[in-house]
């Protein structure tokens, strides 16, 4: 029994490793992006939020497929059916599917209402025409930005999947009832984490696009009160997003908090 508990202790232990290891790089490929040449047009900016979260789930899930193996003999046959549903949690999954409507609803707005800019780049600028006077402003989160980050996070939930269903297909360790339940409570924390992780990767890109679309809104010369309303509603949606992405990245490097 003492063998059993030090195993999962050791696999948890790796697990952190692994989680940590994927912050730093996250945090490190974030800044790279950040800072990238004036060329790049703001691309490399709006790519640092779906860097880090990359690279927080893919060591997520380096820990989580391999920190976590079954002790001890392996059942071979077995008859139980598991499934992904099972073994998530039920709120978190909720809330990132939430955030990922609201993502959807987000971009498809800002890119109907992007126009060119001043070099005829597609869905670059923000173009406000009020009678007379016509402002035009950017960076706007338009398909300039929006489809590279739209094709990071659907890299990122597709490999999340993948691991999800490793995780709750894996073959579990001959055990007692004690032992079982300790092995699904194994596999809710591994998909506590993953699920965590995809929801980093969406609500870190949202919150950065939805700041960086207030401020565009701001700087819109136009006596109608649209605009500012507008403004005011990206930016709440920065701040639920900003707020689940601190909240999804704390549970990605810690699944065990209640």
């Amino acid at each position: 029994m003492y063998h059993v508990l030090d195993t999962n202790n050791d696999a948890s232990r790796r697990a952190l490793l692994w989680r940590l290891a994927g912050l730093g790089a996250g945090l490190a490929a974030a800044v790279l992006l950040a800072g990238a040449p004036a060329s790049w047009l703001g691309r490399g900016l709006a790519l640092a939020a779906p860097a880090f979260a990359l690279c927080l789930l893919a060591g997520v899930t380096a820990g989580e497929l391999t920190a976590r193996v079954p002790a001890g003999a392996t059942r071979t046959a077995s008859l139980e059916v598991r499934t992904t549903r099972s073994f998530l949690p039920r709120r978190m999954a909720r809330w990132v599917a939430g955030l990922l409507v609201l993502a959807a609803a987000f971009f498809t707005a800002t890119g109907l209402a992007a126009d060119t800019d001043d070099m005829g780049r597609a869905g670059r600028s923000l173009t406000a025409a009020c009678g007379d006077l016509v402002s035009s402003t950017g960076p706007w989160p338009g398909r300039f930005y929006s489809v590279p980050i739209a094709l990071a996070v659907l890299l990122g939930l597709g490999a999340a999947g993948f691991a999800m269903r490793t995780v709750v297909g894996r073959g579990r360790p001959v055990v007692d009832g004690a032992g079982r339940a300790a092995d699904d409570e194994g596999r809710r924390t591994s998909a506590r984490a993953i699920l965590a992780a995809c929801g980093v990767l969406v609500a870190a890109p949202l919150a950065g696009s939805a700041l960086f679309a207030a401020g565009a809104l701001g700087r819109v010369d136009c006596p109608s009160a649209l605009y500012p309303a507008a403004q005011w509603a990206a930016l709440a949606v920065a701040a639920v997003a900003g707020f689940s992405a601190c909240v999804f990245t704390a549970y990605a490097v810690r699944p065990g908090t209640r």
